[in-house]
């Protein structure tokens, strides 16, 4: 042995350290050349992956700068050819706009003022007109080739000149007049016209004129089409101007002389030649130029780098636009392709960590080496550290029991962190992560230790690590605590989430900050409710349009507007016509799927501030704002915006494939804000909406007063409709039915409204608004009770007994699931008999549902209740339907019979009707009969019984029996 235990204390320094040479020497020499092999043959699959990636990075940039040179000359090229388009779109726009206003002044002065005075008028009222920056004015001209109206020149005007011409021998006057002498009375002339900046030089100009009648003018303006070519370059200038792409990417450009007309990133180059431009962008620029000259192609060049203050290289794609005589240069600096490079770079990486892993586990094998080469040294020195371990067992075990207890309070803080539902997160000065609780982890998808130490900008995107950093710089540098709502993205992910973070600095104890404190609150989730809350709340799930609520609040924010202003607004209610047809034959799916089309076209008809609101079902209404003051001009606004969305909805609608037409009813309400509202205005514009559909529908009606006022006396005639029928105030009048002989063999039970202040009310004027607010089925249930009780009150005599009550049933009574048992209950609260109840009922009633009719005919039938078809022949009769409803009579209505003696085919119809009801076995009865002629014309076809003035009037019971005999 070289040392004995016996002199450990002699050597208590020496032994720890041959120990631990020894052991190092191992390890560090299997280390080492692992490592070095593996990392040589890492660097070189490194240095080849990286000449790929610079091959690929510089491929994708070159066609990034080909596809932004492609589309910049597209854009030139589009540009250019709408250069005359526009200019011509434009003078017409001018030259309307002066005809209006002569039409104006002539339709409000002729007839008041000398013709003269009215001409004077007119030309002075264009004279100070200019237009297109000043170079624009309005010229007259009569038809003999006279100057009317000449503002850059009126020594002229009065003189006549029919034969000038421009500087290439065309007759200038005379092409004016031949246009406005067209047919429509307007035209197109190009001509050559004196320069506004060089009154001795001229160029192309195209003008327009349209005929002005009452005095024999053409009314005209024009401009020179070099200036719009101009224009149209500017705005080519500043698109490219404020065009870029990737972090210094732009486009220049030069015109063939060599002036530099564009350079984004040094804009005070700009209209200098080549030779006045400093050195170094002199010389690209003339490499460009001469590239240009030889087809265009790539370029690489120095150039001042106004992000660093030094020349960095730049690559170009040149191409030449000749129509313009330009050069283009789509450039970008090289450097982008390094940061390119190191993003790809970094991905490489990340992968190589998988080669590192392998490194290592060869490095471990090397170290389990190592470890038996140790635990042969270690038998050596075990007796030498024996009396050390001894010595150092104290210790060590007080160490021990420290570290437990301290690994115990960070297992529980760790626990209590971890199973808070928060991020909770440490950052250093340097905003490094120095902790991070298990939420946080798992938001950044890695465990701690590939946590600590890295930015925000290893885990979200640019943008994100910006804005995250700019809050942390408020709690590190100024000590700020910072509560606030962050919005962030992760790298790779889709989408954003949003935090609720509160920030506090961490400080030592002079007061230094040294870290922060985080705690962030996932609620992504409750800002997605709010947004779907507030979208729920105000606009329509199926279109997506406002709805009522948000309608009715802008409504009101446009009243107060309005009010302030002056201007007027106008409410457009939209109802489609006939949606109902769409929805019951192809289904409620394409029914939505037609209102979303609607809606979109909608929105195209109106200006960007305008709004269009769905209400429900077809109904949609526009709110146009800030109207001119002058009502009959908003007017006319609204009924223009009114005709565009006609015709736009009135276009087919593809369903599905199936075309499909719905065309638009239109109510307006105009309004001015302080007189007005919001209910008032959608009453109105409802109101008037109900009016187009009675005029016919697909057209549009403003509303009127009048409407406002028949409403009114509607909705009072439904009240007093409603007082009427709790106070007792109806009657029965009773026309009388008799044979050929005169006898009374019944009567018609007609309902009549006796009226403390109207009077008599006839039933035409409230039986509809009966049907349409539903009192029809209170009143005709006492219709019923009151015949049914009459009924009672005859059979009681001999005479009157076998009399037959004929009573009219609506077709909303009829449909009441009750009504079986309404009819049933009138009979037996009055004891009368059910064989003298005839029930009338309608064509159109009978079609509506068979089966149920016939189930409803059939099952009072059985008690001995009679039906009479009225009014038959007069709707679409079906007489597959009519052999199956257990009818007893036909009626031939009064249509047929007040012309039957003069015209054929009125006595054909009266007896075809005669002749079914004899085939079908049903009596037949005429209703309208005014004279005897009739009586015995109806006789001689088979027709015995009859109905109309000639027996009798309607009215009160006793004058049944006071008649015509």
């Amino acid at each position: 042995m070289l040392f004995s235990p016996s002199k450990l204390s002699d050597n208590e320094n020496t032994v720890p350290r041959l120990y631990l040479i020894g052991t190092l020497a191992i390890v560090f020499f299997l280390t080492l050349a692992l490592a070095s092999f593996y990392s040589w043959r890492h660097a070189s699959d490194h240095r080849a992956s990286l000449s790929r990636l610079e091959e690929v990075v510089t491929r994708q940039l070159e066609e990034r700068l080909t596809a932004e040179m492609s589309s910049a000359l597209s854009y030139l090229e589009f540009t250019r050819s709408r250069s005359e388009e526009a200019l011509r779109r434009t003078v017409v726009e001018q030259v309307d706009a002066a005809l209006q206003i002569a039409e104006a002044i002539h339709a409000q002065e002729a007839g008041r003022r000398p013709a003269e005075e009215v001409r004077r008028l007119i030309v002075e009222a264009l004279r100070p007109v200019r237009f297109f920056e000043g170079r624009g004015y309005y010229f007259i001209d009569d038809m003999s080739g006279r100057f009317i109206l000449l503002p850059t020149s009126p020594q002229l005007e009065g003189r006549l000149l029919p034969d000038n011409k421009d500087d290439r021998g065309r007759y200038i006057m005379r092409g004016l007049v031949d246009a406005a002498r067209k047919p429509q009375g307007e035209g197109f002339l190009d001509y050559r016209w004196y320069r506004p900046d060089d009154s001795g030089q001229m160029a192309d100009k195209l003008a327009y004129v349209r005929y002005f009648a009452p005095y024999d003018w053409l009314i005209g303006a024009g401009d020179y089409t070099y200036e719009w070519e101009s224009l149209q370059q500017r705005k080519a200038m500043a698109r490219f101007r404020a065009l870029r792409f990737g972090q210094s990417g732009y486009i220049g450009v030069l015109d063939n002389e060599g002036r530099l007309l564009l350079s984004p990133s040094d804009p005070e180059l700009e209209g200098r030649h080549l030779n006045a431009i400093p050195v170094i962008e002199r010389d690209a620029l003339e490499r460009i130029h001469r590239k240009a000259k030889e087809g265009g192609g790539l370029l690489r060049y120095p150039w001042f780098d106004a992000r660093t203050g030094r020349t960095a290289n730049k690559v170009a794609l040149v191409r030449s636009y000749q129509p313009w005589g330009w050069t283009l240069a789509a450039t970008v600096f090289e450097d982008e392709l390094q940061v390119a490079l190191d993003a790809e770079r970094r991905v490489h990486e990340s992968g190589g960590k998988q080669a590192t892993s392998r490194m290592l586990l060869n490095v471990a094998l090397a170290l389990l080496l190592a470890l038996a080469a140790s635990l042969l040294f270690s038998r050596w020195s075990r007796k030498l550290f024996r009396a050390y371990h001894a010595e150092n067992l104290a210790q060590r075990e007080a160490l021990r029991r420290q570290a437990i207890e301290l690994r115990e309070s960070e297992d529980k803080l760790g626990v209590i962190l971890d199973s808070v539902e928060a991020f909770i997160y440490i950052k250093d000065a340097d905003y490094r992560y120095q902790y991070a609780n298990r939420q946080v982890c798992e938001l950044f998808g890695c465990d701690l230790k590939n946590v600590v130490g890295r930015d925000d900008g290893a885990f979200f995107d640019v943008e994100t690590a910006n804005r995250l950093r700019d809050n942390d710089a408020r709690v590190i540098e100024a000590g700020e605590r910072v509560a606030t709502e962050e919005v962030n993205s992760r790298r790779g992910e889709d989408g954003q989430r949003t935090f609720l973070s509160v920030k506090i600095p961490l400080r030592r104890e002079d007061g230094s900050i040294y870290a922060l404190c985080g705690i962030s609150t996932d609620i992504t989730q409750r800002k997605v409710m709010e947004d779907e809350i507030r979208v729920l709340a105000f606009y329509d799930a199926l279109t997506g349009l406002p709805n009522r609520r948000l309608l009715v609040d802008r409504l009101q924010q446009q009243l107060a507007a309005s009010g302030r202003s002056k201007r007027s607004g106008a409410l457009l209610f939209i109802d489609l016509d006939n949606f109902k047809t769409l929805n019951d034959t192809l289904g409620h799916d394409k029914g939505d799927l037609l209102l979303k089309r609607v809606a979109g076209r909608l929105v195209h008809c109106v200006r960007e501030g305008d709004t269009v609101a769905r209400l429900g079902g077809d109904e949609f209404v526009v709110m146009l704002g800030n109207l001119s003051c002058d009502r009959a001009e908003a007017a006319a606004h609204s009924k223009a915006v009114g005709e565009k969305i006609i015709e736009s909805l009135g276009e087919p609608y593809d369903i599905d494939g199936q075309s499909h037409v719905s065309t638009p009813s239109i109510g307006v309400a105009l309004f001015s804000g302080k007189d007005h509202k919001v209910d008032d205005l959608l009453r109105q514009a409802d109101l008037a909406m109900y009016q187009a559909k009675a005029d016919g529908r697909n057209t549009m009606s403003f509303f009127d007063p009048e409407m406002q006022a028949a409403l009114n006396a509607r909705a009072a005639l439904e009240a007093d409709l409603r007082r009427g029928l709790q106070l007792g105030q109806f009657e029965l009048h009773y026309q009388p039915q008799v044979d050929y002989t005169g006898a009374l063999i019944g009567a018609e039970a007609l309902i009549r409204w006796n009226h403390p202040t109207r009077g008599l009310v006839q039933p035409n004027a409230f039986i509809p608004v009966a049907e349409d607010t539903g009192l029809i089925v209170p009143l005709g249930a006492w219709v019923l009770n009151s015949a049914c009780a009459q009924l009672r009150a005859w059979s009681e005599t001999l005479e009157t007994a076998a009399l037959t009550l004929s009573v009219n049933v609506s077709a909303r009574q009829f449909r009441q699931a009750d009504f079986v048992d309404l009819v049933l209950s009138a009979l037996d609260r009055s004891g009368a008999n059910a064989q003298c109840l005839k029930l009338e009922l309608t064509e159109s009633l009978l079609l509506a549902d068979v089966e149920e009719t016939i189930s409803r005919m059939a099952a009072l039938k059985v008690h001995g209740v009679g039906f009479s078809l009225d009014d038959f022949g007069t709707g679409y009769s079906s007489l597959a339907y009519l052999k199956r409803l257990p009818l007893d009579q036909l009626k031939i209505d009064r249509s047929f019979v007040r012309d039957l003696l003069a015209d054929p085919n009125d006595a054909a119809i009266a007896r075809a009707i005669i002749t079914l009801a004899e085939s079908l076995g049903l009596s037949v009865i005429a209703e309208g009969v005014e004279t005897v002629e009739q009586r015995d014309a109806l006789a001689r076809q088979g027709c015995l019984s009859y109905q109309g003035y000639y027996f009798g009037r309607p009215g009160p019971v006793e004058a049944l029996f006071n008649r015509r005999a």
